[in-house]
Formats: C-alpha cells, structure tokens, sequence
C-alpha cells in the first residue's frame, strides 16, 4: 500500500499563519467585547468576520501564483492605484471620512485606495531596484525610486491622510539599504523628507502654542478689546491678521463681531502689530525666517542650480570628485528641502487638530483638553488595566456607544485590549504581532532570488511600521497619526490588502527552494 506524504510545511509558513490568525482573533474578540453592552450594536465583530473570510480567499489564491508575475506587471498596478488615489479626490467618488477623503465607495461597499497604493508601490519599488542592482552607487539611479514614492504620498497628503502617506518613508529607506544603495545619498533623502514634513509641522505648532502669548500681550499692552476676537478665531487669528480674511467655520454674532474688526482700520492695524511682536518675540528670528516663503523658494531655487553645476563639473572630470561630491549633494539636499517645505505650507499646510494629534504626545499638557484627548483617554485606558486587565467583557473607557477612548475598535484597539487583559495580555498581542515582520524578515533571507527577497522585506518593513506606530500612540509614545492595528484593528480594505500580502509572502517561501 503506497503512503502519499504532503509536505505541509514546505507550502506554508505555519508561524507566520498562527501569528496572524491569533491577531485576528484577538481584534474579533475585541471588538465583539464592545458591543455586548449595547441594545442595538452594529456588529461589527461579524463584518470583520466576512473581511476575514474574504482576506483568507486573497491569501489563498495570492499564496499560488508565482510571486515573479508581479514583476512583470508592476507598472500597470501601479498605475492603477494612482489611478484610484485620484478619482478618490473627486467630489461624488470619493467619500469623506474623519475629515479624509480616502474611501471610494460603489453602494454599500467601499475601499480605501491608499491600501492598494502601498502595496503596488512597494512591487514598482522592488522591481525597479533588483533592475539597477549594480548601479546602487549612482546618485541618478535613486531619483526614480524617490519618485515612484512621492507620486502617491503626494495624492494621498491631498485626501489628507497623514498616516497612510508617511508609513510609505521607512519602507523606502529600508528597502534601500537592503537593496545596497550609499549610506551617503539616503542620509540625504532621509534629511530631505525629515525637513520636509518637520518645517511646516513645526510652524503650524507654534501658531497653536502662541495664541496664549497673544492673548497675554493684549491684555499686558491693555488692547482688551481684541480678546475676544482671538478668542473666536483661535489659530486662524495668524491667517485672520495676514489676510484679512474670515474663517469659514465661524457662524452667528461672531461673524458680525469680526467683520466690525474688519472694518475698523484702527483695531486692525493694532492686531497686526501685536501679532508681528508675539511671533517674533516668543517665536524668535528661526520662526520668523522660515515662514518667508518667497525667500525659501529663491534661496533653494539657488542652492539646487550650483548643485547641478558641481554635478557638471563632476562629470567633466575637471576637479576632484570626492570634493565636489561633498559640496553638490549637501546643497542639492538643502535646496529641495527649502523648495519641498515652502511649497508645502502654502499649498497644503497642516491644520490645528492634525499638528496637535500629532504632537500632543511630547507634552499634552501645552494643548486644549479637546485636543489632546485622545492621547489622554487611550494612557488612562491602558493603565486602568493594570497587570491582569479588567476582563475580556469589562472595559469602562473602551465600550458603549460613546467611548471615552476614541476610534476605540480602530486606531486604538490596542488600548481596548490592553484595557481587557492588561500588562500581561497586552505583551502577548506585542509578541505575536512582531513574529509577524520577522518571519516575512526570514521568508526574505531565504528567497530564491533578488526580487522576492526585497519584496518580502518591503512587505514585512511596512507591517512593522503599522504595528510600532499604532502601539507606541496608545501608549502616549509617539504621535498620533491615524494607522490601523494591522490584522486587529476593524476594517475590511486594511485587513483584505494586509491578508493579500500575507498571500505573496507564502508564495515567496513556497518557492524558495524552487530552481
């Protein structure tokens, strides 16, 4: 009688699923713990059921097809999420979701189409790389790359959703040096994108942070009667001083008020200059200088015209090029920095709550109680927990209709389960939640060739950029930036998309031995 043996673990990585599936199991858990309170709940332990079942099927049928074939059409489904990320910024298409319009919806179903960007972006990225994998050295060469990542972290910036473009940074970093790219020219793209998003979150968080000093300078300089008006416009009193210009959320008599400020040349003036004082008192010369856009655009226009100039002589070969090497790329790095940030601020400027959400974490007490807390609630949360939890049905701050922790079944299920079981609990979730970056890390060493191994990397960086942030937000540690719990936090476009590439990670490791 002849035994017919299947290698089962040859097929599939049997870590990497338990890890998943008890992830899975720990959001269901979770977020069916919130409903049980409620008399009309919404279900959506059973929702997540279905996007589970529907992950599964994408898991599956990813898992078979060969992992190479999306080499081959990199840049169609590339261009097709672009594609998505677009008709999702249009009125009628795309539909608005806590202030983001990310989702695009066809009846009762919808996506969101920044979760195809990432992982389209992530095969474009590892395709291009493993073509130029002898000319890493080349400054040239990592300009596309930058590209392919800029284009959708641009479109989604517009929707604006925050998170979601940014988590696109540390995988590009990662996947470059894994792919051999000189330490030199992604310390520049490292500095240029850290500068690019830190200049205008940092001017936006003085605007919050110095409506206290204005309203201190007034009442000091004995101007009582703009109080008021600073108390109505709040951060928009800056734009409100500059421009002349009425917010469009205001309504009722404080509209009449203001528009009396308007008129009276008098009180307008006396604003102006107190807000020109504060700004350079409290804000200093640093403030001050980087909010001259004008200046900035000349100043990098200049820095980047003599880079390319130093590039030139580089490649005449007329001067040492190590020298020139040390000059061009600081200063192609610091005029593109200058020309990135500028035109930022003045095309899409961080608004108060998202600069507060995101900065709340450093010293939540600078910031309005309405602002920061969310960061207040989620700490209180998990600390009420303590070492055992609650209990799995037990969780005053997390449940009910109205939680005290907000977005607690999304972006701060953490906090709900840490809540429910406590120190000991929440390490378990850690445990199994990082096992899952680093086997994709293993399927990655073990690839059969360039491609896969960068391709599981890039997919692995990205599900630890998920978890570390969302962890490190409910625990007060980093900032608020609106990214799921992947594999527990609620919802079916995450979760689907996460499973997907799951898919392509076993169809890595199956074929890893394949000639």
């Amino acid at each position: 009688m002849e035994i017919i043996v299947v290698n089962f673990n040859n097929k599939y990585d049997i870590i990497l699923l338990c890890c998943i599936y008890l992830s899975i199991t720990c959001g269901i858990v979770t977020i069916y713990s919130q409903e049980v309170v409620l008399e009309n709940p919404p279900e959506r332990w059973f929702k997540q059921l279905i996007y589970v079942g529907i992950g599964t099927l994408f898991l599956l049928w990813l898992h078979r097809i060969n992992y190479q074939y999306f080499s081959n059409y990199a840049l169609p489904l590339y261009g097709i999420s672009m594609f998505f990320l677009l008709i999702t910024l249009i009125p009628g298409i795309g539909t608005e979701v806590n202030g983001a319009r990310s989702w695009i919806r066809i009846g009762d179903i919808g996506f969101q189409s920044s979760e195809l960007a990432k992982i389209s972006t992530i095969i474009l990225l590892t395709t291009y790389l493993r073509l130029k994998e002898k000319e890493m050295h080349q400054l040239s060469v990592l300009l596309i790359p930058f590209i392919i990542v800029v284009i959708p972290m641009l479109l989604i910036l517009l929707q604006p959703d925050f998170g979601s473009a940014f988590s696109l940074i540390p995988v590009l970093l990662a996947i470059l040096i894994i792919a051999g790219a000189d330490m030199y020219h992604i310390v520049g793209i490292t500095i240029f994108l850290f500068l690019s998003v830190t200049v205008p979150l940092y001017i936006e968080y003085n605007n919050i942070i110095l409506v206290p000093a204005l309203l201190e300078y007034l009442d000091d300089s004995e101007q009582r009667s703009l109080l008021s008006a600073v108390r109505i416009l709040k951060t928009y009193v800056w734009k409100f001083a500059e421009t002349a210009t009425m917010p469009a959320k205001i309504i009722g008599q404080d509209i009449d008020y203001l528009k009396s400020i308007l008129a009276n040349e008098t009180l307008m003036l006396n604003l102006q200059n107190s807000v020109k004082k504060v700004r350079l008192q409290s804000g200093g010369v640093f403030l001050f200088f980087l909010e001259q856009v004008r200046l900035l655009l000349t100043l990098g226009i200049v820095f980047v015209i003599t880079a390319l100039v130093l590039w030139g002589l580089q490649l005449a070969r007329g001067v040492s090029r190590i020298f020139l090497r040390r000059l061009y790329i600081p200063l192609f790095i610091i005029g593109i920095s200058f020309i990135s940030f500028a035109s930022l601020q003045k095309i899409s400027p961080f608004r108060s709550h998202q600069v507060a959400r995101i900065t709340s974490f450093i010293n939540s007490d600078k910031f309005a109680h309405d602002l920061a807390y969310q960061i207040r609630a989620s700490k209180a949360a998990i600390g009420s927990g303590e070492f055992l939890g609650r209990g799995l049905w037990e969780g005053e701050m997390t449940m009910g209709t109205n939680p005290l922790v907000p977005e607690s079944h999304t972006d701060f299920i953490f906090s709900s389960w840490a809540e429910r079981t406590g120190f000991l609990g929440s390490l378990f979730l850690i445990f199994i939640l990082i096992a899952i970056p680093l086997r994709g890390l293993f399927i990655s060493i073990e690839a059969r060739d360039r491609f896969g191994s960068l391709l599981a990397s890039g997919i692995s960086y990205l599900f630890c950029f998920h978890i570390i942030i969302n962890v490190g937000i409910g625990l007060g540690l980093l900032p608020v930036t609106g990214l799921p719990l992947s594999f527990v936090s609620y919802g079916g476009s995450h979760l689907v998309v996460s499973m997907g590439c799951v898919g392509i990670l076993l169809s890595i490791y199956r074929r890893r031995f394949a000639h």
